[in-house]
């Protein structure tokens, strides 16, 4: 009888071993594109962005693209996330930024982010808020220099079909002529043209008389350009050359302006 109630007892000693829990498997890779517009600092740009979340890989991938109004096409960045837990750490292929960030959601089906990147040998930092929605993803960023605010822009990007992802990139590629090009256009042209010739007559005055001279300049450029951009923007409408509008609305000098005819 002692025997069997000691085993009984040693039978009874803790509770039952649990269940194994076998690990919940991941998602198969995916591959999501989006398109849009990003506005901020007085510009619109068209925005394409395609997303890879590799689960086995432990990456995030971003491709995106943005026509800047300039002339020689869209800016593409390649960015890489490499993923641990919630947090990641990413790098741009060219060197353009690196920086860090978390994720918010379900592991993996993650519907929201939040990060910092920072742009080498310039003090500019730009934090990011991203969200996947219904219909595309949306972000929300302010760009900073030494810890100040110098601009805040916005992203609203919805869903299509990554199979035309090719004829999207070539689409952005193609200047867009509208009213917003065409003034962008006619302020730079006549903003560099007018430099051009002010900064010479400054630079003969006594140093002493500079500075004033410059600040007069500054108010008759401006009058200048608010009583002529209309006109302007009428003609280049009228005119429809897209490229010529971007190459002029890029231009930083008179020899870049030359070369836009």
């Amino acid at each position: 009888m002692t025997r069997l109630a000691l085993a009984l007892l040693i039978g009874c000693s803790g509770p039952a071993a649990p269940t194994p829990v076998a690990p919940r498997e991941l998602p198969a890779a995916s591959t999501a594109c989006y398109s849009g517009v990003a506005t901020g600092m007085g510009q619109t740009a068209r925005t394409l962005a395609r997303r890879t979340v590799d689960p086995a890989a432990g990456t995030i991938t971003e491709e995106v693209s943005t026509d800047d109004g300039g002339a020689h096409g869209a800016k593409t960045f390649h960015v890489v996330m490499k993923v641990e837990g919630d947090q990641f750490t990413m790098t741009e292929r060219d060197g353009a930024f690196t920086g860090t960030g978390t994720l918010a959601g379900e592991p993996w089906r993650w519907t929201s982010w939040t990060s910092t990147s920072v742009i080498p040998n310039t003090g500019i930092t730009v934090e990011s808020e991203d969200e996947l929605t219904p219909t595309g993803m949306t972000a929300a960023k302010e760009i900073r220099k030494d810890g100040k605010v110098l601009a805040k822009t916005s992203e609203q990007l919805k869903s299509f079909d990554c199979a035309d992802w090719t004829t999207a990139q070539a689409a952005l590629a193609v200047p867009v002529l509208d009213a917003a090009a065409c003034e962008r256009a006619c302020r730079n042209f006549g903003t560099v043209k007018y430099w051009a010739r002010a900064d010479a007559e400054i630079a003969a005055l006594p140093p002493g008389e500079q500075a004033a001279a410059r600040t007069g300049k500054q108010a008759e450029l401006t009058t200048q350009l608010e009583a002529g951009v209309g006109a302007c923007t009428t003609q280049c409408i009228s005119a429809n050359n897209a490229p010529q509008t971007a190459c002029m609305g890029a231009a930083k000098t008179m020899d870049e302006l030359t070369a836009c005819e």
